[in-house]
C-alpha cells in the first residue's frame, strides 16, 4: 500500500509516521519557569544529532497554536534536562503527558521526586537513572508546522552508579522504554549484538 502524504490530514499523518518510525526513544524533559514552577513532559520525536558538540533534538507540538510550557520555559531559562524513561517509571512518565495548567507542577501530580541538577537550574527526576543536563542551542519553528524543534547542547550526564559496568552503561540493567505507534510502548530487555563490519578487511 502506498500513502500519499498530501492526501492525509494531520492526524492521519501522525498515526502513520509514529507507526513507521519505531521504536523511538523518549525525552522526558524537565524545565523550570521564571516563577520557579517545575514542568515535566515526554516527547518521542527525540534523538542525538552530533557528538562534537554533543547535541540533542526533540520536537514539541503546538496544540491550538499555543506553545507548550516546556518551550516557554526553555525560551526563558535557556536550559532543560532530559531524563530517560524505564520500565519502573513509565506509568509516571505517562502521567506527565496530560495537559496541565502552567501553574501546576507535573512532578507533584505524578508523585515524582525533583533533585538538584549539577550545572543547570531545572531539576532532574530522581526516579530516572539517567539525566542529561542541556543548554539551549536553538529553537526552530518550522513554517506552518505545529511543531517547535528544540536543539540543546548536553553539558553534563548523570548515570546512577548501579547501572554502570566497567565504565559503561549496562544496557541489560537499564530497562529503557521506547515508544511505538498508538498507545504501544516497547521494552528493551531482549538485546542482541552485531559486530560492525569493516569493508577494508573484506577486500584483503
Amino acid at each position: 500500500m502506498i500513502f500519499n502524504m498530501d492526501d492525509l490530514n494531520q492526524r492521519e499523518k501522525y498515526r502513520l509516521l509514529t507507526s513507521c518510525i519505531v521504536p523511538r526513544p523518549i525525552a522526558w524533559v524537565t524545565t523550570i519557569s521564571e516563577d520557579g514552577i517545575y514542568n515535566a513532559a515526554p516527547f518521542s520525536f527525540f534523538t542525538g544529532v552530533s557528538i562534537e558538540p554533543p547535541l540533542v533534538i526533540f520536537a514539541v507540538e503546538r496544540r491550538d497554536g499555543m506553545k507548550k510550557d516546556t518551550v516557554v520555559n526553555i525560551e526563558q531559562t535557556k536550559q532543560f534536562v532530559i531524563n530517560i524513561v524505564t520500565e519502573s517509571n513509565a506509568n509516571q512518565m505517562n502521567e506527565t503527558s496530560k495537559d496541565y495548567q502552567p501553574f501546576e507542577d507535573e512532578l507533584v501530580e505524578a508523585r515524582l521526586t525533583p533533585i538538584p541538577s549539577s550545572i543547570v537550574m531545572p531539576p532532574s527526576i530522581k526516579e530516572s537513572p539517567i539525566h542529561m543536563e542541556c543548554q539551549l542551542e536553538q529553537i526552530i519553528e518550522i513554517g506552518s508546522s505545529p511543531h517547535s524543534l528544540v536543539i540543546g547542547e548536553v553539558k553534563a550526564i548523570h548515570v546512577d552508579d548501579e547501572f554502570m559496568n566497567e565504565g559503561r552503561i549496562d544496557m541489560s540493567r537499564l530497562a529503557a522504554v521506547g515508544r511505538m505507534g498508538g498507545k504501544w510502548y516497547i521494552k528493551t530487555n531482549d538485546l542482541f549484538e552485531l559486530d560492525r563490519l569493516d569493508w577494508r578487511k573484506e577486500e584483503v
